[in-house]
């Protein structure tokens, strides 16, 4: 049973590559934006994708590429080039492919990787959470060599902490119930200082590991994954079924086409037929006609050389 298990665990950490590629690009994303589908695009390939798709006048946003749902544009939205700019940056996501690089050793220098050097990192500061190379390790924090991090998974929990999008500077700390947002201490204290039922982060998460919400969600979300995938296998079906029908009708509109045609072909040769054989019996008359009114004419003829002759021969007679 515990085998069983490990292997799920394993399978799901092979999957999570899938949840780390833009599917604009097919690579991995490189400053990863979300949009309120939860869809997530490199900030290069959505910029280009909004550019590219955006041909009304006034536009009021662009659609998402996978599920074509619509995202609105509020602020600055005549100017499609920064919208780009305007989409929330994917922190899960980054944490996931900064985790991903430790665990296979292609963790790059932060410090170097703002000069545009690349160096491949060996240790990770758990204070300034960046990974440095052997020359910019801060020796006056606590240092996790990257190596221990491939073999403990437990030192994974020492990096990849949100910070917050008002305070950049700022760990998210502190969940506030009231409004399900998470904050960090700055804004708890000016913007949730009312608030009721304000806890810090590690509860709030602990809370929902505890609670059965978060498996009651799961299974309703893979209710409706089954259902959407057994929807769309019958609609798949169905138009198999159409395009079989439809190629049935045209088949048979053809052999009706092509038994119209014998039909109107034997109805031409009949009337063909019939016109052949009037032709031939109205000549057949005319010729005979023509036989016996020349007979006629050669009797005639006859005649007039005997009354010629007669009449002549009389004359002469006289004479």
């Amino acid at each position: 049973m515990a085998t069983s298990n490990v292997v799920k665990v394993e399978s799901l950490k092979d999957n999570f590559d899938d949840l780390l590629t833009c599917t604009i690009c097919l690579e991995t994303f490189k400053e990863p934006k979300y949009l309120p589908c939860l869809h997530t695009f490199c900030d290069a390939c959505i910029n280009t994708y909004i550019n590219s798709t955006n041909k009304e006048e006034k536009p009021i946003g662009f659609k998402c590429p996978v599920c074509r749902r619509l995202v609105s544009i509020v602020d600055n939205a005549e100017n499609s080039e920064t919208w780009a700019k305007q989409l929330p940056l994917n922190h899960l996501i980054m944490s996931m492919i900064d985790r991903k690089a430790m665990k296979t050793s292609e963790k790059l220098c932060d410090a170097c990787s703002f000069r545009n050097i690349s160096q491949n990192a060996v240790s990770f500061c758990t204070v300034c959470e960046e990974a440095y190379c052997e020359n910019k390790i801060t020796r006056n924090h606590r240092i996790v060599p990257i190596k221990d991090i491939n073999t403990d998974n437990n030192v994974l929990n020492l990096f990849g902490a949100i910070t917050c999008d008002e305070h950049p500077d700022e760990r998210i700390k502190i969940y506030c119930k009231d409004h399900t947002k998470p904050c960090c201490t700055i804004c708890a204290t000016v913007h949730h200082r009312k608030c009721t039922e304000v806890v810090t982060i590690d509860k709030a998460v602990s809370g929902v590991k505890e609670s059965t919400k978060a498996r009651d969600l799961m299974n309703k979300l893979k209710n409706l994954n089954d259902n959407s995938c057994k929807i769309i296998q019958n609609r798949k079906q169905n138009i198999a079924t159409f395009e079989n029908e439809i190629e049935a009708i045209q088949k048979e509109i053809s052999n009706l086409r092509e038994m119209m045609n014998r039909h109107l072909d034997k109805i031409e040769q009949q009337f063909k037929d019939e016109v052949r054989n009037t032709q031939k019996s109205n000549i057949l008359k005319l010729n005979d006609e023509i036989t016996v009114l020349s007979a006629l004419n050669s009797t005639i003829d006859n005649w007039k050389n005997i009354l010629r002759r007669v009449y002549f021969k009389d004359l002469n007679c006289n004479v």
